[in-house]
């Protein structure tokens, strides 16, 4: 894998490399079940009665007298008997929400890991869709996804101490903003390519295992490029964003934030678990916090390359696979 840096692309190119995204259906890969022994905490859904049939399904929620879409893909083994996790999975800028499923392996995982995968879809700036990830005190895209949580445990059978949340690169930095959120809802979080730490924080401790490449061209491992502050400036705001927000700290500090935002001990463990990836992990901590570092990674999914985009966004690591680290990170942190 090269290590030369890449320049920070146009908008334009961005939006133009990150279009081939859609177009790419990952392998699937063998993982193993996450913990048997693990509380189930049943959702209103189990006694409603109703059970959504298996398969993938578009569905739409208003919120904030928007309508909002959403991608649902429920596994064959679902009766609405059995609570099932929850793993939402949020697209980058300008790709759409159906890329989601693909990159985490709904098809696979869902049954493998007994859940409900839902990829819900940003507001659209005219074709492109984005998510607001900046930490303002109201925050509509927040509002949404909390109020989509609330539907699919009110109508499903949900195990509520097992709701997780990934995303790549904006649908990082909406995780990231969600662990700090909605932390009573969300169990854990696994930001790829954009966790960021977005004060204020107010929420408990939040289990994150978080990946990013040394030589990100789009988020530069030390602060800058397309953070959750500069898209909602540039997409919602439209240059006005409110006075205050925080400034891109780039991944060192951000994972040190939430270190200590979890109660770690401030001296992490970095060990080499391959040729082109480091594991950071913090100890002593009330919630787990884990980063992965792939040296001369740039902007992508580790485990999954993308030949057509590694132009615009840099060299990409097959040495580990995120969706297989992040679903036994998810299921060995459910809420007990």
């Amino acid at each position: 894998m090269g290590r030369r840096g890449i320049a920070l692309p146009t908008l334009a190119s961005l939006c133009l490399a990150l279009a081939f995204l859609a177009c790419v259906t990952p392998a699937g890969a063998n993982v193993h079940l996450g913990s048997s022994t693990s509380r189930l905490i049943a959702s209103a859904g189990c006694h409603a009665g109703a059970v959504a049939l298996s398969g993938v399904h578009t569905e739409s929620l208003v919120s904030g007298g928007i309508p909002r879409v959403y991608e649902l893909d429920v596994p064959p083994d679902y009766t609405g008997r059995k609570p099932f996790a929850l793993v939402l999975g949020l697209h980058p800028l300008s790709v759409s929400y159906t890329y989601m499923p693909l990159v985490v392996r709904f098809a696979t995982n869902a049954p493998r890991y007994q859940f409900i995968g839902v990829a819900p879809s940003g507001l659209l700036a005219g074709s492109t869709p984005y998510w607001d990830a900046a930490p303002t005190a109201s925050n509509y895209d927040v509002t949404f996804l909390s109020s989509l949580i609330d539907r699919l445990e009110s109508t499903m059978c949900i195990n509520t101490s097992a709701v997780f949340s990934t995303g790549l690169s904006n649908g990082a930095q909406m995780s990231s903003l969600l662990g700090c959120r909605l932390a009573g809802k969300v169990t854990a979080i696994s930001p790829v390519e954009g966790e960021e730490y977005l004060t204020p924080c107010p929420g408990k401790p939040e289990p994150i295992l978080a990946f990013h490449g040394t030589v990100d061209p789009i988020l530069p491992y030390t602060g800058g490029g397309l953070n959750a502050t500069r898209i909602a400036d540039l997409y919602y705001f439209h240059g006005h964003a409110p006075a205050g927000l925080p400034a891109p700290m780039g991944v060192d500090r951000s994972m040190e934030d939430w270190a200590r935002h979890n109660g770690c001990q401030p001296w992490p463990t970095t060990v080499r678990v391959s040729s082109e990836v480091q594991k950071r992990t913090w100890t002593g901590c009330k919630a787990a916090t884990v980063l992965y570092i792939v040296d001369g990674g740039g902007h992508g999914w580790p485990g999954q390359p993308v030949p057509a985009t590694q132009r615009v966004f840099g060299p990409e690591t097959t040495q580990i696979d995120a969706t297989n680290l992040m679903m036994s990170f998810f299921f060995a942190h459910e809420r007990g």
